[in-house]
């Protein structure tokens, strides 16, 4: 086992490096292209070639010479590419953080109460809501946010203000992305976990317990979820990959100034082409700057899968030799 993971441990540098460097690769290439359809945003002079703006980036990392970059959050000046990218790491984490943390305590608990016992069935309701919910992309839920939103205000009239739906602040400001980020891993969660715990129960050592007296309560927690627990950490595994992929539209809906939304915003080309969209977009299709968010990106999701690996080889000896 220990060989699986120094063997992982050392697949993760050389996999952030090739993301970094095909970020970089379609930045380099693509923005030079996006620059022919806007007159405005034509570059001064022709980019250098790609393995020498490459290595001198790179060279310029080594030495701690970060590269600045304008604030992308609408904020006049300068500032290195790290603390940028530091400052919208912190944002997305707390984010991603709370959301995922809600989504398997909700998951987990809608899951245990859904499943049934006598006989082994998962329970009506939960399947119509987790069909619901995997079914609505996140932007719809997000918009229904917004709708909701507008119609308290119009009903409240003046000066009823309900919870903010955009901007920043480890405050109420949280409530709505968190919300629109946990209902689908939510409901992943309490599926997988229902329809686990309805194979547990009709399992043949859960109909020698009942024999033998055992409560379905007691069967539950002393077998049923411990069987159960290997999958639901691969599940929530999964769960966090969705959420790391609806993080960018979340961001960009609500304006949090994340890493989804920076990398919407070198990604997504000015809808029309005149002076002050190409100053406001400067940092579209930057290629230091596409390719750093897409390497954090990259991490979060190798650790995670590394995470979840650690995890489930500690809780089921059957792996470790694996």
């Amino acid at each position: 086992m220990a060989r699986y993971f120094l063997r992982r441990l050392a697949l993760i540098p050389l996999a952030l490096l090739l993301v970094h460097f095909l970020g970089f690769l379609y930045a380099h290439q693509v923005r030079p292209l996006r620059a022919l359809r806007n007159p405005f945003f034509v570059l001064s002079a022709p980019p250098d070639p790609l393995f020498q703006t490459y290595t001198n980036y790179i060279r310029h990392l080594f030495e701690l010479d970060f590269i600045t970059m304008p604030n992308p959050w609408g904020v006049q000046g300068e500032l290195p590419i790290g603390e940028v990218i530091l400052q919208a790491a912190i944002a997305s984490l707390s984010l991603l953080g709370i959301a995922l943390v809600l989504s398997i305590l909700i998951g987990v608990f809608l899951g245990i109460i859904a499943a049934r016992y006598d006989p082994p069935i998962v329970s009506r309701w939960l399947t119509a809501l987790s069909t619901t919910g995997l079914a609505m992309p996140t932007f719809f839920i997000g918009s229904l946010f917004f709708a909701f939103w507008f119609l308290y205000v119009i009903w409240g009239g003046p000066g009823t203000i309900p919870l903010p739906i955009s901007g920043f602040g480890l405050d109420s400001h949280l409530v709505v992305p968190v919300l629109v980020l946990t209902a689908r891993p939510a409901m992943m969660i309490a599926g997988v976990t229902a329809g686990l715990l309805t194979e547990e129960f009709g399992r043949q050592y859960v109909v020698a317990a009942r024999s033998q007296g055992h409560t379905w309560s007691a069967i539950r927690q002393k077998f049923a979820l411990r069987n159960i627990i290997t999958p639901v950490i691969l599940v929530i595994a999964g769960s966090m990959r969705l959420l790391v992929g609806e993080l960018i539209v979340v961001e960009w809906l609500f304006q949090w100034p994340g890493l989804g939304n920076l990398l919407a915003q070198t990604l997504i080309p000015p809808r029309t082409a005149s002076m002050q969209v190409a100053v406001e977009n400067v940092i579209f299709l930057d290629p230091p700057v596409v390719a750093a968010v897409l390497a954090v990106f990259a991490a979060i999701f190798l650790l995670t899968d590394f995470g979840a690996s650690l995890l489930v080889r500690y809780y089921d000896p059957r792996l470790r030799e694996v």
